[in-house]
């Protein structure tokens, strides 16, 4: 699952990246009308930020509940180590 939602994640940065250069070209050569870009980009960047809110709230230590911020190997709580 988790392999799955980073894949996602990262699709959704790449993605954002390439749509946000395509408005802001088409911004320059005075094409205004870039409103399904925008939607795009603003899609990619929900999905980027649920992403990041994930990581940060579901990660937790299985044996004290403590929220672990990244792939710690050791909870910084119970001192016990976390297997993956």
């Amino acid at each position: 699952m988790r392999r799955i939602l980073l894949g996602i994640w990262i699709v959704a940065v790449v993605v954002f990246f390439i749509d946000w250069g395509i408005v802001g070209l088409s911004l320059l050569t005075g094409n205004y009308e870039v409103q399904a870009g925008i939607y795009v980009g603003l899609v990619c960047m929900i999905l980027i930020f649920m992403g990041v809110f994930y990581k940060l709230f579901v990660n937790r230590c299985p044996y004290c509940g403590k929220f672990l911020f990244f792939d710690e190997t050791y909870c910084s709580s119970c001192k016990k180590e976390i297997q993956r």
